[in-house]
């Protein structure tokens, strides 16, 4: 169950491997600053909508797109064509009505209408393969339509163009009356990302037809023919296709949709057990297993969960998005003139611009009316990183709150949190007591390493548990940290998103397709010997107030050091016979296998590489302020599995090293097999 990578690579509580993506040491914060003069544009708007008391009859989408009604109409007072939207049909269905070309009319005078409401919002069950699109009149008379050989006739396009101002998608559906697949009926909603935009329906036909015309439309939107769709490349000014997930496609899921479909079907009320679970644990399923939170976190990095919604996000979608990133971050961290990549697309401003317009069609965000924002920083791409790397613990945790079977071994019914928290597949995990010197010692190392330079904040630890993670104990042994001395394992820091703890992945590494400048010292998993360092990666404030930290024990000794950001430094660590290399993001105590280390004072892009030269088992990046004086953790815990593990004592000092370039230690591992996690720690922050 601990988290996996945040960009910083956190885990889930199961921990295996987590993939950092080292920020700097000051916070990163995501907030999104909205312009001044949109929003007094936007009050001058309301303002004229309220005199002229009109009604818009559908929701704007780009400023190319009209409402269906709006085709080929001419108004009747100016005898002028109305422009065509790129996304709709010569022909519209049914020709419009005088209430509806009246409404066009309204619609006309006001371009940049604001989306109607959708905040009311209903359940209702999900039939079939996938459901129905919530804003269409289907939803409760409908269902999508899967053909004899599986195939499921359901598409959801995505394209962006910052030159253009242009972040729509379209939706292509087969639907057929329920207990009825003799005629299927063509419906299609195309608009700007975020907002509801303007449909269109034909037939409807037999299914030999229908599906005829489906890969007609979506050919004429992409530029590809249907069955070429995986692995397609977006073509210049056509649309992407968004793989998503059918593997529940016998499920009955609850799927949200707009207030006019009120008439949904109603899921049976089956009484709930009672919890067997500790009221601590309940109140930590409760955080991780947060729905509110998780859209909370991807509201605030712009993802768009409404087009490609967790439960349907693909695996090969990620990877694709983490590909795109890996194309950015080769033009950005190679500027000169000799960059391939950049001269592809005739420069440096151009090759941005076009690969954050492929890995927004790939990964949707909503940016409202506002242009899209390129691409072209580290910090950007560091961002991004995050939320492609957060987006597959999600995904996870999504899952796994919409699982139905809340059963026991025997098929008995359990309470959901239960069920939940048997998902974390975990061997073992105990609440310590708040009383006990196991908590104080915690608490105050805690305390003792919270960075001057965090002093904007303040946290007090509210629970501790004590965590045994399947497989751990004997991964360790198989890579033979059994026999480390008694200095090199490190009980150190490791912090992420609470998001990213559902599950049983634990701790993950970056994959071959995530870029390696995205990372400080190499793809690896980052720990800190500073609480404070960690907790920064748990943004608490889109989860109440509230930060899961991981204490692991980690084999990190001998460790290649380092002065400044290394990208290569796991293979650097190899070559030179290092453990580790030190960083993270969700709190987490584990008994780290870092000695001996591959030191440095800078960054290093490469580090997981000139840790390998040097067979060093981890990268240190080093600090200028550091603990001093270090302890048997066994000892000062009462923990007899920590005998052995070092731990800081007492506070931190500046000692300022020569050419130090980071303000705190970093660890960084690339053998997840280095990691037991051994506390969990849910930390709330007090401003």
């Amino acid at each position: 169950m601990p988290p996996r990578r945040s960009t910083r690579k956190a885990t889930t509580i199961a921990t295996t491997d987590s993939t950092p993506v080292n920020p700097s040491d000051a916070h990163d914060a995501s907030a999104v600053v909205d312009d001044a003069v949109d929003q007094a544009t936007t009050a001058t708007r309301k303002s004229t909508r309220a005199r002229k008391k009109t009604t818009v009859a559908a929701p704007t989408q780009d400023s190319q797109d009209v409402s269906v009604a709006d085709v080929k109409e001419t108004s009747a007072k100016t005898g002028r064509k109305r422009a065509r939207s790129e996304d709709e049909d010569e022909k519209p269905s049914k020709p419009a009505s005088k209430k509806a070309k009246k409404a066009s009319k309204a619609a006309d005078d006001e371009d940049d209408a604001q989306p109607k409401d959708t905040s009311k919002m209903v359940t209702v069950l999900k039939r079939g393969a996938v459901p129905v699109d919530p804003a269409s009149s289907f939803v409760n008379t409908h269902q999508v339509y899967v053909s004899p050989d599986g195939e499921i006739w359901d598409a959801m396009l995505n394209q962006t163009n910052i030159g253009k101002n242009a972040n729509k998608f379209y939706v292509i559906q087969l639907l057929h009356p329920l207990g009825n697949a003799s005629q299927c009926t063509l419906f299609v909603r195309w608009g700007r990302t975020g907002e509801t935009g303007a449909s269109q329906t034909k037939g409807p036909w037999a299914p030999t037809t229908a599906i005829s015309e489906f890969k007609k439309q979506f050919r004429s939107k992409t530029s590809t023919a249907w069955e070429q769709r995986k692995g397609m490349v977006a073509k210049p000014g056509k649309y992407t296709w968004l793989e998503r997930d059918y593997n529940d496609a016998d499920e009955e899921e609850k799927e949200v949709v707009s207030s006019k479909n009120k008439g949904a079907e109603k899921p049976v009320s089956v009484k709930v057990p009672e919890s067997t679970l500790h009221d601590e644990i309940q109140s930590l399923c409760r955080l991780i297993f947060n729905v509110g939170y998780i859209n909370a976190a991807l509201s605030a990095m712009n993802y768009d969960a409404n087009k490609l919604p967790l439960g349907k996000l693909s695996k090969a979608t990620i990877l694709r998005g983490f590909a795109a990133l890996k194309a950015l971050a080769d033009v950005i961290e190679n500027t000169g003139s000799t960059n391939n990549t950049a001269a592809q697309y005739g420069g440096f401003d151009p090759a941005c611009a076009e690969l954050s317009n492929q890995y927004y069609s790939i990964i949707p965000h909503v940016f409202g009316r506002r242009k899209p924002i390129v691409i072209n920083t580290m910090p950007q791409l560091k961002k991004e990183l995050e939320l492609v790397d957060a987006l597959g613990d999600m995904e996870v945790a999504q899952k796994l709150i919409n699982e139905k079977s809340s059963a026991n071994w025997d098929g008995e019914p359990i309470n959901p949190i239960d069920a939940r928290f048997r998902s974390l597949d975990l061997e073992s995990m105990q609440p310590v007591a708040s009383n006990s010197r196991e908590f104080a010692a915690i608490a105050t190392y805690a305390l003792n390493t919270h960075g001057a330079t965090h002093s904007y904040y303040k946290v007090a630890v509210q629970n501790v548990f004590r965590i045994r993670r399947k497989y751990e104990d004997e991964n360790w042994a198989k890579a033979g940290f059994n026999g480390l001395g008694e200095d090199q394992r490190l009980l150190l820091w490791h912090g992420s998103r609470s998001t990213n703890f559902a599950g049983n992945q634990g701790l993950r590494i970056a994959p071959p397709e995530a870029p390696v400048n995205g990372y400080m010292f190499g793809k690896g998993v980052y720990f800190a010997d500073m609480m404070s360092k960690s907790y920064n990666y748990c943004y608490p404030d889109t989860s109440g107030n509230i930060g899961i930290l991981l204490l692991c024990d980690v084999a990190a000794k001998p460790c290649h050091e380092m002065l400044d950001a290394c990208y290569n430094a796991d293979e650097e660590c190899k070559k030179i016979g290092k453990l580790t290399s030190g960083n993270i993001g969700i709190l987490l105590l584990c008994d780290v296998a870092a000695k001996p280390c591959h030191e440095m004072l800078n960054a290093c892009y490469n580090a997981d590489e000139e840790c390998k030269k040097v067979g060093k088992l981890s990268t240190r990046g080093i600090g200028r302020t550091q603990p001093v004086d270090w302890q048997d953790a066994g000892e000062a815990l009462d923990n007899d599995e920590l005998k052995g593990c070092l731990m800081p004592k007492g506070p931190a000092k500046d000692l300022n090293p020569p050419g130090a370039y980071l303000q705190y230690n970093e660890y960084i591992v690339y053998n997840t097999a280095q990691i037991r996690v051994k506390y969990l720690l849910m930390v709330r922050m007090q401003h």
